[in-house]
Formats: C-alpha cells, structure tokens, sequence
C-alpha cells in the first residue's frame, strides 16, 4: 500500500498546485487585481488606490489631475483636428488592444468562492471513491494472479463489496490446495493447446510419442504435487492419485509396439479413471478452464459420466459373481461334473454372459482355471444354472474362487 498512499499524495499535491497556479491567473488578470490601501498625501488617512480624491479631506488621489489634463487635451484635440486625423485615430483606437473589464470586488470573490468549491467538491469526490477504485485495483491484482498484493488490499477494505470473500480466495489462492487446482487447469490448457495444434497439422490418430507428451505437458505443472502436503486431506489424496494415473498412462505407451493389448487396456483404463476424477474436481473443487478449452473439459465429463456408468457396472457384476456357487456331481464311474447356480442381481438384461474362472490357492498363486456356459437374454432378478469346465480333475471348495465375466449388456461389454 505504500505505493498506493505515494501516488495519492502526489496526486493531491498536484492538484494543488494546478488550483494556486488558477487563482493567481485570475488575481493577475488584467483589470482583475485586489483593491490595495494608500494613505492620503493630504490628511494621511487609508483610501481605496481607485479613488479619485479623498472621502475625509477632498485632496485628488495622486494620478487623478493629470487624468483630467489629458482629457481636456483630447478634447481639444478632437475638435482642432481635420477629418482625416480622425479617421487615423479611430483606425488606431481599432487596432488597440481592447481593455477588459475590470473585475469589482465582489467578482473576485465570486471567483475564489466557486473555485474552492470546486476543490472541495473534486476532494471529496476522491475521498468518497477512494474504496472504489483500490477495490477494483485488487481485482485487476487478483486477475493477475499477484495475490499477495490483492490480499492486503481486500484485507484494508474489511467489509466493502465482497472484500472479505475475496481475503479468503486470496488465502486460498496461496495455499497449496489453490496451487494445484490453477495448476492442474493450467496443464489440462497445455495439453489441449498442443492436441489442437497437433490436429490443425493434420497429425490424428494414436501415436504413443505424442500421448506421452500430453502426460508429460501435464506432469510439468502437477508433478511436484506429489510431495506436497495439503490442507484439504481428501483433495491431496485425489491430487496425488491424479499424477499417478498421468505416470500409468505415459507408461503405458512403451508398451504400444510390443504388446498392444496391454497398451489398449492400461491406457483406456487410466482414461477412464482420470476423466471420473476430473469430474470430482469441477463438481467438488471448483476445477475451471479458459473460456476457449470449456468444451474440450465439457466433452470430458460426458466420457468421465459414461466412465462411471461402466465402472458402476463391472463392480456391480463383480459383486454378483462372488455370490455363485458351485456344485460339484460325481458319477458311479467317478466322473465329476461342475454346475454354477447363479442369479442376476444388477438391474441390466445381459445379451450374453459367460465367466472364466480362476482358482487360487492360499498364496494367491492361480493353480486352476476353467469357463462357464453363456447365458442369453439374462434378465435383472433371473436365476441360471450352468455348467462348468476345468483343466483337470479338482475340489472346488479346496481354493478360492474368482471369475472374470464376459458379457454385453447395450452398449457396455467386456
């Protein structure tokens, strides 16, 4: 602020000084000049200089007998001269300079009287907007992110506008929480800006060294967040699960030429989970882009609400599935057959559904594997019975059972 209180007051001071030089100007004016006091050369009491003789004794003002000789002069003149030294005067009296009015001294006074009111008015004009403009001083500080600077301004103006709002998203700015979020949007701009560029050069398509530097682009702005402790535990912890699902992703594309399945699978899946949470960041922390990248960040949280839908789903099967039992029949030759009772517990109508099956041991190590038959039109509440196949004779009940669905249910699938 003191570079604030500088300015003010070498404003103040050079309004001022433009007033003094104003009422000089008009003290100096010709015929504009204060009447002065002389004493009388006669009786030696003060008179008005503009006087033509003294009120107390009569005595002529000194100045006023030649005053009367010149006129008497001119008057003689007048009549003795011809037409033509006439004419010479009066074109001569035409190119004198004109003598404005003297100014009385109750015009004066009028002068200084408006012009101090003037003052006065344009004083208290500056006092009275003095909040106004450092308020919208603080807001230009806050656009450009000096929030330091905007803090101690909104704090001196208390309660002015929604000054003590913007104290506590100056607060929040500077924290780590703040930083983040400004610099998680600014790494979704960068890398937008770079996709949009890429395209305008005719470059789309999958291509694992350009999906790396969108992580990358990212990673510079957000990276060193993974170190940082916040004030908000929930947002730190999604924070950092963010960063980690840049670092999968861009792991993900070494795996392009050597194992694209692998590649196809990791990196959907970090895009699905890293739009969901970029939807919990607009809806919880209040995550904003330019005006120019809005769509782009709107197409991301329909794919983000599509994500969470499927999401939604696959956990809803996987809870399903632990729920199957098998039963195991063994004939009088000793040929055992498997048979899974299981029920639709989720509200979709699954086109097909079939599971592999996965049997682990007490160290998690799969020492079995098998498949079910496929259902068909399985609707929501609906209880099958099918049949079971494993590589080899085995007790079901001696392992723990794990599958892994196949299924199309509308457009979802696995």
């Amino acid at each position: 602020m003191l570079l604030h209180d500088c300015i003010c007051e070498k404003s103040f001071s050079l309004f001022f000084s433009i007033l003094q030089v104003i009422i000089i100007s008009i003290l100096n004016d010709k015929g504009g000049s204060i009447l002065a006091l002389i004493k009388c050369s006669e009786c030696g009491r003060e008179i008005s200089d503009k006087a033509s003789s003294c009120p107390q004794c009569g005595c002529p003002v000194t100045g006023t007998e030649e005053l009367v000789e010149k006129l008497a002069v001119e008057k003689n003149d007048s009549e003795g001269n011809k037409e033509e030294n006439n004419k010479e005067k009066i074109k001569s009296e035409e190119n004198k300079p004109k003598e404005r009015k003297k100014l009385s001294k109750g015009g004066v006074i009028a002068i200084i009287v408006a012009v101090v009111v003037i003052a006065v008015a344009a004083i208290a004009y500056y006092v009275l907007t003095t909040d106004s403009r450092n308020y919208n001083s603080a807001k230009e500080l806050f656009e450009e992110e000096k929030f330091q600077e905007a803090l101690e301004i909104f704090a001196e103006l208390g309660d002015y506008e929604d000054s003590a709002e913007m104290v506590e998203k100056c607060e929040y700015e500077l924290s780590i929480d703040g930083q983040f979020m400004r610099s998680l949007s600014k790494g979704l701009m960068a890398r937008w800006a770079e996709s949009d560029a890429q395209a305008e050069q005719g470059f789309i398509g999958e291509d694992p060294d350009l999906y790396s530097k969108y992580c990358e682009l990212e990673l510079e702005q957000v990276g060193d967040f993974a170190d940082q402790t916040f004030d908000n535990s929930e947002l730190e912890a999604d924070a950092k699960q963010y960063i980690e699902y840049l670092n999968q992703a861009q792991e993900a594309t070494k795996f392009y030429t050597v194992d694209y399945t692998t590649f196809s699978t990791q990196w959907a899946d970090t895009y699905a989970n890293r739009t969901i949470l970029l939807k919990k960041f607009v809806d919880d922390y209040g995550l904003v882009v330019k005006e120019e990248y809005q769509d782009t960040l709107d197409d991301l949280l329909v794919d983000a609400s599509a994500a969470q839908e499927q999401i939604d789903i696959k956990d809803s099967i996987q809870k399903m599935t632990e729920q199957f039992k098998i039963e195991t029949t063994e004939d009088e030759w000793g040929y055992k057959t498997y048979k899974i009772s299981m029920k639709n517990t989720t509200d979709r109508t699954f086109e097909y559904f079939s599971a592999e099956i996965n049997l682990y041991d007490e160290k998690q190590v799969i020492v079995g594997t098998g498949n079910t038959d496929q259902l068909n039109s399985w609707q929501p509440g609906q209880e099958a019975s099918v049949s079971a196949w494993f590589d080899g004779e085995i007790n079901p009940n001696d392992y723990t059972i794990k599958y892994v669905p196949h299924y199309q249910s509308g457009t979802y699938y696995s």
